[in-house]
């Protein structure tokens, strides 16, 4: 009976290592499954960041664009006015002669 009873326990600790190990692989499943999806989550942040960078390029390339625009208005229309003070300045020039 005794020879029964340490099979028996002998079987159970078997049992309870196999368990152990089995909880430890899960475990260890667990942690690789955590470290990817943080992996994942920290790949879509970066990904995120890197468009919200492109968006703020592409308001600031806009802004630019109106900024030269509106400078290149501005020196067309000095360089009219300055076309026109030399006309005036030739005729006047003319005239007093």
């Amino acid at each position: 009976m005794q020879h029964k009873a340490e099979n028996r326990a002998h079987k159970f600790d078997k049992q309870a290592r196999l368990l152990e190990q089995a909880q430890k692989d899960r475990n260890d499943w667990e942690d690789i499954a955590e470290y990817r999806r943080q992996q994942w989550v920290k790949a879509i942040r970066e990904r995120d960041h890197k468009q919200d960078q492109m968006s703020q390029l592409a308001r600031e390339k806009v802004t630019v664009q109106e900024c030269l625009a509106q400078v290149t208005r501005e020196r067309d229309t000095a360089l009219r006015v300055l076309k026109d003070r030399r006309r005036a300045w030739e005729i006047h020039r003319i005239q007093s002669l």
